[in-house]
């Protein structure tokens, strides 16, 4: 049963005359699993019979829909983008919900689709052979020599088994392709979330050393298992963090210039490897620690974990971001290419959430054009922005 409020926003909302307001309200209601459904069966049995009723202009309802965003949109403050933004996000919930989806509440130039290129994810044990690791598919990963190295249950790849000796270390490497996540478990316990176009080198079993470490190329969260004898290290293109048991956030892409820690729980320093004199900068919860690999100067700031560690559950959080920092984290998630011709474009900052699990890039595309105006083709399944 949905509330008559609810159901008063929902008939605003289809006949183009909901607030920003009460656009909150309804997409607040919509994140609720069982509002969802509700929400997708009324759409359904409500508006679809009303089109096929009385056949209204859907071209005219959508030019007069996008209209009143901007026009929503130029009265409010930057701020309240985000706000826009959660109005997208509830047209895409029905686009993909019902009948809408087949192309009628979309431009006509989007209707070249796009197709994300299938990538696998890949693990090189450390004889160099590659080994495809396939979402959903459960199996043993053996070493050379034939003996179980590693757990793969589909969703995540399992070390823990591995117990300590003193073998020398022996190290894999988890490639993780544009358009994938997976999770890792290392032979210590910890916990390795690891985004899209992100490479970890580890050791399958932390041998008696004084010490574990592991190499991050990308982003990654991180969850590491307690130990006040072994502390635990990531090397990431010249930072090295120094963890003692803890939660947080590093991305260090090699194409990004800064290299940033988010902390979420625990305690962790960084430093600068490439530093002589290798300063620890400690950091507390809600803290983010950022290395400009350039000037070689690592500062601190107060953040909203949050936005950092949004991606884990699927969504991209964007706050007076670059348009280029944006274009890119769209291609690492999407696995698609982007050219940018508009290279005025590059440093505006925009504010924006998108809801991957639900949001093609097609769909992204079609917000940014019809509320900030970029003008985009298809090209070759290539993302063109003139």
């Amino acid at each position: 049963m949905i509330p008559s409020k609810i159901e008063d926003i929902i008939v605003k909302f289809l006949t183009n005359a909901a607030t920003l307001n009460e656009l909150e309200v309804l997409h607040e209601w919509i994140e609720n699993d069982n509002n969802a459904k509700v929400f997708k069966t009324y759409i359904e049995t409500h508006f679809a019979i009303a089109i096929a009723m009385n056949q209204p202009d859907l071209k005219k309802v959508k030019q007069d829909f996008l209209k009143d965003i901007k026009k929503e949109k130029r009265k409010q403050q930057l701020q309240k983008i985000t706000s826009v933004v959660k109005y997208a996000a509830v047209v895409i919930f029905i686009v993909g919900a019902s009948f809408l989806a087949k192309n009628q509440f979309f431009p006509e130039s989007i209707k070249e689709s796009i197709s994300s290129r299938e990538e696998q994810i890949t693990l090189q044990l450390a004889n160099g052979e590659l080994k495809s690791i396939k979402n959903g598919a459960k199996e043993v990963i053996k070493n050379p020599d034939g003996q179980p190295l590693a757990n793969n249950d589909g969703n995540k790849l399992s070390y823990q088994d591995n117990k300590e000796d003193s073998s020398p270390l022996v190290y894999n490497k988890l490639t993780i392709p544009y358009g994938k996540k997976y999770n890792l478990i290392l032979a210590d316990g910890t916990q390795v979330v690891m985004n899209s176009g992100s490479v970890l080198k580890f050791p399958v079993k932390f041998s008696n050393k004084k010490e574990r470490r592991v190499y991050l190329t990308g982003e990654a969260f991180f969850t590491v298992a307690h130990n006040e004898h072994k502390p635990f290290f990531v090397e990431a293109n010249g930072m090295e963090v120094k963890v003692y048991g803890t939660e947080f956030n590093l991305k260090s892409y090699t194409e990004d210039l800064t290299s940033a820690v988010v902390l979420v729980n625990g305690s962790v320093s960084l430093a600068d490897n490439n530093s002589s004199k290798k300063e620890e900068i400690k950091l507390v919860p809600g803290e983010r620690g950022s290395l400009d690999r350039r000037k070689k100067v690592i500062k601190k700031d107060k953040v909203d974990t949050s936005i950092y560690t949004s991606w884990i559950k699927g969504d991209m959080v964007f706050k007076n971001e670059p348009f280029k920092n944006i274009i890119k984290a769209l291609e690492r998630n999407y696995n698609v290419v982007i050219i940018n011709n508009n290279e005025a474009l590059n440093e505006e900052h925009f504010n924006a959430t998108i809801e991957t699990k639900y949001e093609s890039i097609e769909q992204v595309f079609n917000y940014f054009s019809k509320v900030y105006d970029i003008e985009y083709r298809v090209i070759e399944n290539k993302i063109v922005i003139n």
